[in-house]
């Protein structure tokens, strides 16, 4: 069984992945995908899916970028029909929003110039994320309501495609019930019952 995680960074995937390393299934390393970005750009998703076949086959959960992008999803579960598929969320845009720039300010030196940033994979790449991913405006790459926009328009894209299928799970971290809501969507019950709260920015 494949595992993807679709959500948004900053939508408590780092502590998603955590609770499945917790719990001994396989967590892909992100490096690799993350390396070949540009394939998503060109939407040749099919570099993507063939490393998950021939190299990294062995491995459950599947996220971050680029699975965590609009569109791709669709692409996996033709590819992997009997994949499972878990949308984190925040409380709101607002809160999402608050945190991908908090976040982005305390790992990025050069915050204000997203396109010369080069301490993530290549330089630019931020600034083509925020752009061409995102949608913002390039005169204004961390404009408030496009990432917003991008945001709600994520989540009910993914919720109206999956609306009729059963592989689907939507689930905020905060809820103390995430375990148990894990447990009967993967039909695998989880010995390690901790909810970790990772990479907050704050």
């Amino acid at each position: 069984m494949k595992v993807f995680g679709i959500g948004f960074n900053k939508t408590g995937t780092s502590s998603l992945s955590q609770i499945f390393v917790n719990n001994n299934f396989k967590v892909a390393p992100q490096n690799p995908f993350e390396y070949n970005l540009e394939s998503y750009f060109y939407k040749n998703y099919s570099t993507f899916t063939e490393m998950i076949k021939n190299d990294y086959y062995h491995y459950t959960l599947f996220q971050d970028v680029p699975f965590s992008f609009p569109n791709f999803y669709k692409f996996l579960d033709q590819e992997f029909p009997n994949s499972k598929f878990i949308l984190t969320i925040r409380d709101n845009e607002d809160e999402w929003y608050q945190s991908l720039i908090r976040f982005y300010k305390k790992i990025f030196v050069n915050f204000n110039q997203p396109e010369i940033i080069s301490g993530y994979i290549y330089q630019g790449i931020l600034f083509k994320i925020l752009t061409e991913v995102y949608n913002t405006p390039k005169t204004h790459p961390y404009d408030e309501t496009s990432l917003k926009n991008a945001y709600k328009n994520h989540i009910k894209e993914v919720t109206q495609y999956f609306s009729e299928k059963d592989n689907l799970l939507i689930v905020n971290l905060k809820d103390p019930n995430i375990i148990s809501k894990l447990e009967t969507f993967l039909d695998t019950p989880f010995l390690n019952k901790n909810i970790p709260h990772l990479n907050k920015s704050k």
